[in-house]
């Protein structure tokens, strides 16, 4: 059972999460000495996992004490708790005494909030979402503490909050560490590395990172996220192990060839690889349709953000990249798709 504040409240700005809230908070006041929830199925089908409530006191800890939020301050809900990043933002304020406004769980949630937030965790796409418009922008600019997560924060969104001087935290995480373990600065005052919270700490092993979390494992928690490591507290994130592309014999991570060219291209796009006889996988890139995409699709447009041999070989429009229900690309089903659509060349 997880001890709630006394000063915990919870405002409802949207019914929509209402029963799932209603079921969570059940679930955390019952005896049961685990919480079981879905993995984000990044890399495949979610998968069921239990999570320890002392586990999940200990993150929510570290995280009200990292952004020092003190007991009745204002946190926003604006994802789904059916996820473990969403389902934190409650136990959070629970933990911690905080005032827990719930908002709709959609792209425009942040066109709803009109107080002043002192934490708020959203993803990518909402923070693109707000940023786009006068609205969006000044009650974004209303939160203290801006936690993004969920996806890569591209070159594009970060000049966009350079541009507009907002600071933001990107956040390194995933189910199995109870959201994040590592956080890094982006935005006016950004940086170019993750930071670990207090008492976690990461190595890397065969190029992949492993993380020592002893306050909720024992054992050490392995991951297939290529990282540099710069010690051990702060690495740079690089991809991931079981997304890189082996083209002639060159690994190229797509994430950060996505980085690169995030800045010449306005739509949703990913890059990935397909069999090819000559090079074993070949570099390509799936587009969502929009009227001007063939214009761009050279060599000559890809010059100028990236080499040579991170040049796509070829590229696929489609209607819509495929996304699953935590708001990540899933990777192998738009590329199945693009496959079904068919490839051009690019010259």
């Amino acid at each position: 059972m997880i001890t709630i504040h006394p000063h915990f409240s919870i405002l409802y700005h949207s019914n929509d999460q209402r029963k799932n809230i209603e079921q969570l908070i059940q679930k955390i006041k019952n005896k049961d000495s685990f919480i079981t929830f879905k993995t984000s199925g990044s890399t495949g089908n979610p998968k069921p996992i239990e999570l320890k409530k002392t586990a999940l006191v200990t993150s929510a800890t570290k995280t009200i004490n990292y952004f020092q939020l003190k007991e009745k301050s204002c946190a926003a809900l604006c994802l789904s708790v059916e996820h473990i990043a969403g389902a934190m933002m409650l136990i959070r304020s629970m933990v911690g005494g905080l005032t827990l406004h719930v908002f709709p769980s959609s792209t425009k949630t942040i066109d709803y909030i009109t107080l002043p937030i002192d934490f708020i965790a959203i993803v990518p796409l909402q923070l693109e979402s707000c940023l786009s418009s006068n609205k969006g922008l000044n009650n974004i600019r209303s939160c203290r503490n801006i936690l993004v997560g969920g996806a890569p924060i591209t070159a594009s969104l970060n000049d966009q909050l350079i541009e507009k001087k907002i600071n933001a935290f990107h956040s390194y995480g995933m189910t199995e560490t109870i959201t994040h373990i590592a956080l890094k600065k982006i935005g006016l005052s950004g940086s170019s590395f993750y930071k670990t919270l207090n008492g976690i700490s990461v190595e890397s092993k065969k190029g992949a990172l492993s993380i020592n979390y002893p306050e909720i494992s024992d054992l050490s928690i392995e991951t297939n996220d290529r990282v540099e490591l710069l010690d051990q507290t702060s690495f740079r994130w690089l991809g991931r192990l079981d997304h890189v592309i082996n083209s002639g014999g060159i690994k190229i991570s797509p994430e950060l060839v996505e980085d690169k060219i995030s800045k010449g291209i306005d739509t949703p796009f990913i890059l990935g690889g397909i069999p090819d006889s000559k090079f074993g996988e070949k570099l390509v890139i799936v587009l969502q349709e929009k009227s001007e995409i063939k214009v761009s699709m050279s060599k000559e447009f890809f010059t100028e953000y990236v080499d040579k041999f991170e040049t796509p070989k070829a590229y696929s429009v489609i209607n819509q990249l495929v996304w699953n229900k935590n708001n990540k690309i899933d990777r192998i089903q738009t590329l199945k798709k693009a496959i079904q659509r068919g490839w051009e060349e690019i010259l």
